[in-house]
């Protein structure tokens, strides 16, 4: 009966340990413990602090919660309370959350092919450019000492939906052509004339911004 007992606890204090549960809103989702680790340098999240933002669920609820974070490397939204760590299911459809610098941001899920993710909409219209954050781990070595160490290096991949179809988009005066060719004599003269580089984030985006404004 000791070792039952014995036993059972254990089972307990692990469960305890591993899925400690709480609600966001009446019948909302359960926010389940999030064990995070990182072996790596560098950092997984997109905003480096804990930040408040607001979630709107699958079912069309929406909290806002304090102490938020977007961990890149999971796709998912982690926030703090009494020391412990929680990450937001997939019931998430879409959310704000203020990046390092305080700037908002607003992410919706949408699907691409036969998967789904997080995207920001960084120029709305016609033709809107989208932009999706990720995290890989890459080794990295250094300049001075050459010792190479894991790391892990945010990266953006910009798409188009165009449509209600999201297409990958990587930036060039080409692709430019392709995208928007119903205006790219027009669109191709702005970049001219306002000596626009396309590989710059704000550039490319004041692209997609003027060509959303020609009728």
């Amino acid at each position: 009966m000791k070792i039952l007992f014995s036993l059972l606890l254990i089972t307990s204090l692990s469960t305890s340990a591993f899925a400690q549960n709480v609600t966001v809103g009446p019948s909302a989702k359960p926010l389940l413990k999030s064990l995070v680790k990182n072996p790596v340098e560098g950092s997984p999240y997109f905003n480096s602090k804990y930040a408040n933002g607001s979630i709107k669920t699958v079912s069309q609820k929406e909290f806002d919660i304090k102490n938020v974070r977007y961990n890149l490397e999971t796709q998912q939204l982690e926030y703090t309370e009494n020391d412990n760590i929680y990450a937001i299911q997939d019931s998430v459809q879409s959310f704000t959350l203020l990046d390092s610098v305080g700037n908002s941001h607003q992410f919706t899920k949408l699907k691409s092919g036969q998967s789904e993710g997080f995207y920001e909409a960084v120029a709305d219209g016609n033709v809107v450019l989208l932009k999706q954050y990720s995290v890989k781990k890459e080794i990295v070595e250094d300049w001075f000492t050459k010792k190479k160490t894991n790391k892990l290096v945010p990266h953006a991949v910009y798409f188009t939906n165009k449509g209600g179809i999201l297409q990958k988009f990587t930036p060039s005066a080409k692709n430019i052509a392709m995208v928007l060719a119903n205006k790219k004599d027009k669109v191709s003269a702005y970049i001219k004339n306002e000596q626009l580089d396309l590989k710059q984030d704000d550039d490319l985006i004041k692209v997609f911004k003027y060509y959303n404004t020609l009728n």
